[in-house]
């Protein structure tokens, strides 16, 4: 796995600049070691394994019987991975999108011999990968001097690449985002608009496999671009064109009704009662960092029955949690520390770009660049799910991660001054008009 991806690595460094090759490098380095690391982690410092270790100690007899009879068990296996009802005559983890994690665990250890370390080392070369495809495709509407933070970001955000380089869900799903972004700047630059439909609709289904509420925020963030690329006008001002407002709202209703057709917990009458479900569920399992968004004291089983509107009374508290905990005061453990010094981190990163431009013209930056709007719906929207869907804080370090690229990407943008434009929202209008990054 190692060869395959200095192979792959190698191909990606010919068509970057050398600058843009360093950072490649040190992200391709950085998701191996993340991915011997956490294993290490996962089977010496956490007690009872974690997630990871089951899926791959489950996965190891259920492969060795694929190897005896493909014919009889292949069939199963998908049906695991599609989250059918199966007939594996062995445990497994099943339901939902753990029996599809649990079939790539399977599917991993039987191509890969039984070897968590290659199927992890997989795994993280493919996020790489995914990563890579996110910066070239980015790059294309961002202004050369924010390439820079844009690789940084995409690159090399610490819980970015972490949390996305071992067999667990979220490495899964950043292993699809790049693909998945891939294809909607095709659409929006309207090229290759038979492949850019067959990437985003392969792509996003993976995700949703995995986890819905991701492939939700993208395509809110989605939205958000096509109505912000296509409303600008002589590069500066936002005009709401009903057309592409239209088809703003097409997209994100439609991603909306196809989720809930397929995952009827993501409906509205019902979404609110599962957020307070999943963290009165993470409440009971003892983690060492368990917190409360209701305060000390809250009967959870009184939770049950919250309508949506009375989740999102506690909306603010979600995204200052989802965003910046834990706090450096709040790390009981080695782990819990790391996470707290690269959230402290973003907490400074944050008031310096609130300083540099204030809130205003945040907004206004933000309004002026298809690629901000895009972090900043992203970014909330799965900020305020995560936020709102768990009760322990190593959790939501691994829930946010596909976000944290994104989010460090908006923080660096902000906190530079205004002084730059960048190419136009589609690359395929005349050069002449050029629009800024961010406009003060």
């Amino acid at each position: 796995m190692l060869a395959v991806g200095l192979a792959i690595h190698a191909v990606a460094l010919r068509t970057h600049d050398r600058e843009e090759g360093r950072l490649l490098t040190l992200s391709f380095a950085f998701h191996v070691a993340s991915s011997i690391g956490l294993i290490l982690v996962y089977t010496y410092y956490y007690t009872e394994g974690g997630d990871m270790i089951s899926y791959h100690r489950l996965g190891v007899p259920v492969a060795e019987a694929l190897r005896y009879d493909f014919e009889a068990m292949s069939p199963e296996v998908v049906s695991l991975l599609l989250q059918r009802e199966h007939r594996l005559p062995f445990e497994v983890l099943d339901g939902s999108s753990t029996g599809s994690m649990q079939a790539v665990a399977i599917i991993l250890s039987f191509l890969l011999g039984n070897s968590l370390f290659a199927s992890a080392a997989l795994i993280g070369i493919f996020s790489y990968v995914s990563k890579v495809l996110a910066f070239r495709a980015l790059k294309r509407h961002t202004s050369p001097p924010y390439h820079r933070h844009l690789g940084l970001a995409l690159l090399l955000s610490p819980s970015g690449v972490v949390w996305t380089s071992v067999l667990l869900k979220e490495s899964v799903v950043m292993v699809f985002m790049g693909p998945f972004l891939l294809a909607v700047i095709w659409l929006v630059e309207g090229r290759r608009l038979a492949l850019a439909l067959t990437l985003a609709a392969a792509s996003g289904a993976a995700i949703s496999l995995f986890k819905p509420y991701v492939l939700m925020a993208l395509v809110a963030g989605a939205a958000s671009w096509i109505l912000v690329a296509r409303g600008l006008r002589d590069g500066r001002r936002l005009t709401i064109r009903p057309l592409y407002l239209g088809l703003a709202a097409a997209i994100a209703v439609g991603g909306f009704a196809g989720a809930t057709a397929f995952f009827p917990k993501l409906t509205l009458d019902s979404v609110g009662d599962s957020m307070a479900y999943q963290r009165r569920v993470a409440g009971e399992v003892e983690g060492g960092s368990n917190f409360s968004l209701e305060g000390p004291g809250v009967d959870r089983d009184t939770e049950k029955g919250r309508s949506l509107s009375e989740q999102l009374a506690l909306a603010p508290l979600a995204l200052v949690t989802a965003l910046f905990r834990p706090f450096i005061f709040e790390a009981r453990k080695a782990m819990q520390l790391l996470n707290a010094l690269e959230m402290t981190w973003l907490l400074v990163l944050f008031v310096q770009a609130l300083r540099t431009s204030g809130v205003a013209a945040s907004i206004s930056r933000v309004l002026a660049s298809p690629v901000l709007s895009f972090c900043v719906v992203f970014t909330l929207v799965l900020a305020l799910g995560t936020g709102l869907s768990t009760a322990n804080l190593g959790a939501l370090s691994r829930y946010r991660a596909p976000m944290m690229p994104f989010f460090l990407f908006l923080l660096l943008a902000l906190r530079q001054r205004a002084t730059v434009t960048e190419p136009p929202a589609s690359v395929t209008e005349p050069q002449t008009n050029r629009a800024p990054l961010v406009q003060a």
